[in-house]
């Protein structure tokens, strides 16, 4: 694992279209964090300034709930790390560097491998930034902070991991089998926003839970916020064992069919 690791990270250290990406990712996570709460606040404010009830200002980042909105909140830009994925997981294909590789000696199964460990890498970084941002704004906007308000749901963070962790299989499946980089984008991008959105409006709703993307995005619902008690709406505010394995489930096919796909495919 530790060769697999030097490989990529010797790959990827020197590449400026990475750290671009990386760092794009890094500063627009944040921005959102930060400016989205005082948007909120604003935008409840104005619209109730024609109300006899008065609206107080909500937080979203006090403890513990600061881990159930920012996982829910950060899971919109799965996506965006999902093309990062794509997009070099192709480029191994386009510049023959996978033919190189398995030239030098790595099997198909460890270029596999150091290509799933490479999406659990940017997964457990996306994961620490969503953990560092909690912990900086929840210690800004908690007023009486202790160990069980810091901890009691940070079960999320956890699924957070196992969301981005799942989703960029899927879009490390489509590099895979698709392998030119604008056609893999362009097809993850239709299936992500049109195709499984359809097919999950025709199928019946107990069936259309499990699709992938669904199942991937239904392990963080919608937190259950003040805003939302605002209005009186009631979400869910656990985690269900059915997503959690149906995303374990759904890691081990995808990685199992980039392993079928590629086992005899000519390079």
């Amino acid at each position: 694992m530790k060769r697999l690791l030097l490989i990529d990270f010797r790959k990827y250290s020197h590449n400026r279209t990475f750290w671009t990406l990386g760092i794009l990712y890094l500063v627009l996570m944040v921005f959102v964090f930060v400016v989205i709460q005082s948007f909120l606040n604003h935008a409840v404010i104005n619209a109730g300034k024609n109300s006899s009830v008065a609206i107080p200002q909500f937080s979203l980042y006090s403890f513990p709930y600061v881990w159930h909105n920012l996982a829910y909140l950060a899971g919109f830009f799965k996506i965006f790390l999902a093309l990062i994925v794509i997009i070099f997981v192709t480029n191994e294909f386009q510049y023959k560097t996978i033919r190189q590789n398995v030239m030098s000696g790595m099997s198909r199964t460890e270029f596999i491998g150091s290509k799933i460990i490479f999406a659990g890498m940017i997964a457990l970084a996306a994961t620490l930034i969503l953990l560092l941002s909690g912990g900086i704004l929840g210690l800004a906007n908690t007023e009486k902070i202790t160990f069980v308000s810091v901890f009691s749901q940070m079960q999320f963070v956890a699924a957070y991991f196992l969301e981005i962790f799942t989703f960029l299989l899927l879009a490390l499946l489509f590099a895979f089998v698709l392998q030119k980089q604008g056609l893999a984008i362009g097809i993850f991008a239709l299936y992500y926003y049109v195709l499984e959105p359809i097919l999950g409006y025709r199928l019946p709703a107990h069936v259309a839970r499990y699709l992938p993307v669904k199942s991937i995005t239904h392990l963080i619902d919608v937190p259950n916020s003040a805003l939302m008690k605002l209005f009186g709406v009631q979400f869910r505010t656990t985690i269900s064992m059915a997503d959690v394995v149906a995303c374990f489930t759904y890691s081990l096919l995808f990685s199992v069919l980039i392993y079928l796909y590629l086992k005899n495919r000519d390079l």
